[in-house]
């Protein structure tokens, strides 16, 4: 019998013996309810030494140092085995010190509370010791009680009982904002309409040259200081391509988007500073990532500036390209490395399943090269956009993989078997619907939507351009101009499924696949559609508020809505 334990131990020596086990006597009140752990005869015994271990005998459990490293070691242990325990001796060390996990809950549904305590517990299992919520426009402000009042916000009652959860698992949970950009949501609201750099809205961004713009974002920060016990704020500043390109310009005719956002940033950063607290924000702005090379250099003022000295920079990077690439990635920032944590993803964010191979690279490379460069920390990333199709169960093995990756031995497949009692054949099913040409295609093959019809109707050469993201797309292109290869794909992987018995998220998976081989074959009805979109309307509400569901549903309902009528 195997033992695993996520991630591999600095040191594990098994004696070859088990012993009957039968629960513990004095396993701590809070953890013995959450994770279902047994009353008995067994004794847990805190001794002091260097470092963090367990040494199991029989009847008796010694531990030492960070005792919720031990707690989530023996937790591991009996869900492996919930009668017997090995006699093993472990010592555990961690590379990094803060190992987080950041969801998106803003472009998608809000977790039910019972899923963030679900979350948490998994976190806590997995040995994370960092949870960072996303808002945007879903923390309680009492001063603006309208915003996200219509999507689901949180109540106070709600997120103090999520921090008060992770405390007790010893996770921080801390706040993600946006208070420049990506603000679309508090920015389309009709009193918030003036501060907004572009007139149009919908765009997100912020006019920081607009004084009383910049102080509603203060106010908006002090309230979630005041509200979280954390150490960590983290006040966003991604992707402000917009800044300085429309009100603030038409003020000047100057474009300042560099210095606006290094004067917005650093009053935001002070801020934080001044409670006491830690800054934290994203670094793509500070690198010009994605901007032509000739605004690269209009925007090099801002890492220049010595505020960033003063915070916490999350480097997040979703691509999959080499180790060498993560290298010069991380050492963008020079000496800040030492306030730098990796951000990689798990590829969920516009699918309705996550891209492994994507992610799954992108994690490893961009882990492997932080412990290289000794980068203190990692927060894996999950976003929401287009409506965060992708169900929550679905990060499940990712969100393993990556404490596995970043602390063990990479070898995660065992270890998520293990641990959720799952059999190889399941463990492929999950890979193969995570395979770049499934998760990339299958949302537009089974919706019909504008890039299925264009890439299948217009049979148009693509050719490389050298550009990465473009050459990105330009790939789903080429797979979904080749009806007869998905076709096999998709069977293949279907085939695969229906002698196994699979749980509800991905049986709704394996009626997708159905879907989409009746479009790919031309045989579609409006009766399957509406069974699906019935199913994944309970699959939502099992873990997600019912607020933003009908982004999704409009979606599935529609493409039934069109093939009924012989639309496309």
């Amino acid at each position: 019998m195997s033992i695993h334990i996520v991630p591999e131990p600095k040191k594990l020596e098994f004696k070859e013996r088990w012993f009957e086990f039968d629960g513990f006597e004095n396993f701590p009140e809070f953890l013995s309810k959450e994770f279902q752990i047994p009353k008995g005869s067994w004794k847990i015994k805190k001794i002091e030494k260097n470092g963090t271990g367990i040494n199991i005998k029989d009847k008796e459990v010694e531990i030492w140092g960070d005792t919720n490293i031990c707690f989530a070691t023996l937790i591991q242990l009996i869900l492996q085995n919930k009668n017997q325990l090995p006699e093993i001796y472990v010592e555990e060390d961690f590379k990094f010190k803060f190992r987080g996990y950041h969801l998106d809950i803003a472009r998608g549904g809000v977790p039910l509370l019972k899923e963030f305590k679900r979350i948490l517990r998994l976190l806590y299992l997995l040995k994370y010791n960092f949870f960072a919520i996303y808002f945007e426009d879903l923390f309680p402000w009492k001063s603006f009680p309208q915003i996200g009042a219509l999507r689901g916000r949180l109540a106070e009652e709600e997120l103090r009982e999520i921090i008060d959860y992770g405390k007790n698992l010893g996770i921080e949970v801390f706040p993600s904002l946006e208070l420049c950009g990506h603000m679309e949501n508090i920015l389309i609201l009709p009193e918030f309409m003036k501060y907004s750099e572009w007139h149009r809205p919908e765009e997100g961004c912020l006019d920081v040259s607009n004084e009383e713009a910049r102080n509603f974002t203060y106010k908006l920060l002090s309230e979630v200081i005041e509200f979280f016990p954390s150490q960590y704020i983290h006040i966003g500043g991604d992707e402000t391509w917009a800044l300085g390109r429309g009100r603030s310009l038409d003020k000047t005719g100057i474009f300042q988007g560099p210095e606006l956002f290094e004067m917005h940033h650093k009053n935001l950063i002070y801020q934080v500073k001044e409670s006491g607290k830690i800054p934290m924000v994203w670094g793509d702005m500070l690198t010009g990532m994605y901007l032509r090379e000739e605004e690269k250099e209009r925007w090099k003022i801002v890492l220049e500036s010595n505020i960033w000295d003063e915070t916490v920079i999350a480097n997040w990077d979703y691509t999959h390209l080499s180790e060498e690439h993560f290298e010069k990635k991380i050492n963008m920032f020079g000496k800040r490395k030492e306030k730098e944590i990796a951000s990689p993803g798990v590829s969920n964010w516009g699918r309705f399943y996550p891209n492994f191979d994507i992610a799954l690279t992108n994690i490893t490379n961009f882990l492997r090269q932080a412990k290289k460069e000794n980068l203190p920390g990692f927060l894996l990333t999950a976003w929401g956009d287009d409506g965060a199709e992708c169900l929550y169960s679905f990060l499940n093995p990712l969100i393993l993989a990556t404490m596995e990756i970043a602390e063990g031995k990479e070898n995660w497949e065992e270890k998520y078997k293990a641990l959720f009692k799952e059999k190889d054949e399941l463990i492929e099913i999950r890979k193969l619907l995570g395979q770049n040409s499934v998760a990339e295609t299958i949302k537009h093959v089974f919706l019909g939507d504008t890039l299925y019809r264009y890439n299948t109707e217009f049979k148009i050469e693509l050719k490389s351009t050298g550009d990465f993201w473009v050459d990105y797309y330009l790939g789903i292109s080429s797979l979904l101009s080749n009806k007869d290869e998905l076709l096999k794909i998709y069977s293949n992987v279907l085939n695969k499924m229906e002698s196994i018995a699979l749980p509800e998220d991905l049986s709704l998976m394996k009626n997708m696949l159905k879907i989409a081989i009746n479009r790919l074959n031309g045989n579609l009805s409006f009766s399957e559609y509406i069974a699906f979109g019935k199913k994944y309307a309970d699959l939502w509400l099992s873990e997600r508020k019912k607020a933003n569901l009908e982004k999704v549903i409009i979606k599935i309902y529609g493409a039934g809505g069109r093939a009924d009528l012989n639309i496309y």
